[in-house]
């Protein structure tokens, strides 16, 4: 062993240090301890978040989407979805009618009304389920959009909205409310609206506020004939083999379409904004969050310039002895360099601990406030090496300037005293 390791060992577990000494060598190994585990469970609650997010967006939305610029394209929805089929790593299609609404419904009637705005989405229940997973959400199960059986007798389309928008409503299973559409026709110089009544035969929930206050499922051919084609949005949802290729899938399906009446998008681009900002967000914590670290650096440089001044004379009988200025320097290295491991360390174990509790326990969140009602956590290994490794870095770097004030001490200067 080095005999600056063994010094360095030796002074760490020396028992007549002043009081002092050991406080400020406690309060470094805290401070790390502290900083590290607070970047892991903060870094760890955002890795959770942006995964969640991520993946109840996929699952409510389609990969890839490719949409008509005109009635003539949509017309030829069957020969594209062919053609989309062929791509390389695309594993079904499903065609979609998307468009706005007024929701009408009188909670009791005659006296109360409730009206609100939301997004209706038509769709063929079989295709759509082989393109996302919210058909599988609906509750209870629904493989048609008809209606029969009811008390009442009428026979309505039906209609599934998303829980909250239910909840908002006060509207519950079977009862009947009307959707109001973009304005379709011009009489005498007045606008009239198109309206139509739906049966509520269900309710979905993907987790999702935005998603489940805001939309509502009909059956596609309700959709085609409630809707002008100007006033909705009219594609093919298209899931692929590997979500994170859907940029270079999009490329693929515009140049084997080669139409200018067929546009597409993915799931990547349309939400680069939010992934984009959830990426800064996360650097910026992580360096703020450093500085809690840093703080701890400060302490251990104050505590190795104690413990100097404290080993002066066994400095200056070192150096009489023949050890070199980057042997003593070396010492004191060493020992902030311990101390700043045992901090990583046990900070590390309490980042971990800490993160277990919370996946365990579910804490929920405001679902008004946040995209989703729960606390996430997901653990990435990447990210604790790197907080160890900026942890030890910035240790290292906090043994320096005590370590060369120390090899600069003259042997007569430091013991002359003694």
């Amino acid at each position: 062993m080095h005999y600056s390791l063994a010094i360095a060992l030796r002074y760490l577990r020396a028992r007549r240090r002043s009081g002092l000494v050991s406080r400020v060598t406690l309060i470094a190994v805290g401070g790390t301890l502290v900083g590290v585990a607070t970047l892991i469970i903060v870094l760890s609650l955002m890795n959770g978040f942006e995964a969640e997010l991520r993946s109840r967006i996929i699952e409510f939305n389609t990969h890839v989407l490719a949409f008509s610029r005109n009635e003539a394209a949509w017309n030829a929805v069957d020969s594209i979805s062919a053609e989309i089929g062929k791509v390389d790593g695309v594993l079904a299609t499903a065609p979609f009618i998307r468009g706005e609404s007024l929701l009408y419904y009188e909670f009791i009637s005659g006296l109360k009304v409730k009206t609100k705005g939301v997004i209706v989405k038509g769709v063929d229940i079989g295709r759509e389920m082989m393109v996302s997973t919210v058909i599988d959400s609906f509750s209870p199960p629904v493989t048609t959009f008809e209606t029969s059986g009811f008390e009442d007798g009428e026979d309505l389309p039906g209609i599934v909205l998303g829980e909250d928008l239910a909840l908002d409503l006060k509207i519950s299973y079977g009862e009947i409310l009307t959707l109001v559409s973009a304005p379709a026709e011009m009489q005498l110089g007045t606008i009239k609206p198109r309206t139509r009544e739906f049966r509520v035969i269900g309710f979905f929930k993907t987790g999702v506020f935005e998603f489940d206050s805001r939309f509502a499922y009909i059956d596609i051919r309700e959709a085609a004939t409630f809707y002008d084609f100007e006033a909705s949005t009219r594609g093919l949802g298209i899931r692929i083999r590997d979500i994170y290729k859907a940029e270079l899938v999009d490329k693929m399906i515009v140049e084997r379409l080669q139409s200018p009446y067929w546009g597409t998008n993915n799931w990547i681009d349309l939400n680069s904004n939010l992934f984009s900002y959830i990426k800064v967000e996360k650097i910026l914590m992580f360096l703020l969050l450093a500085l809690i670290v840093l703080i701890a650096a400060f302490n251990l440089v104050g505590m190795l310039t104690m413990v100097i001044m404290e080993k002066r004379s066994e400095i200056g009988i070192l150096r009489s002895m023949g050890a070199s200025s980057g042997g003593i320097m070396s010492i004191f290295m060493v020992e902030g360099a311990i101390i700043g491991a045992i901090g990583t360390a046990l900070g590390a174990v309490t980042g971990l601990a800490v993160c277990y509790v919370l996946s365990l326990v579910h804490l929920d969140l405001p679902k008004d406030v946040y995209f989703i009602n729960t606390l996430p956590v997901l653990v990435k290994f990447a990210d604790i090496a790197m907080v160890a490794a900026a942890s030890m870095i910035i240790s290292f770097c906090a043994t320096l300037y005590p370590s060369w004030e120390a090899c600069r001490l003259l042997p007569l200067e430091a013991i002359k005293y003694d």
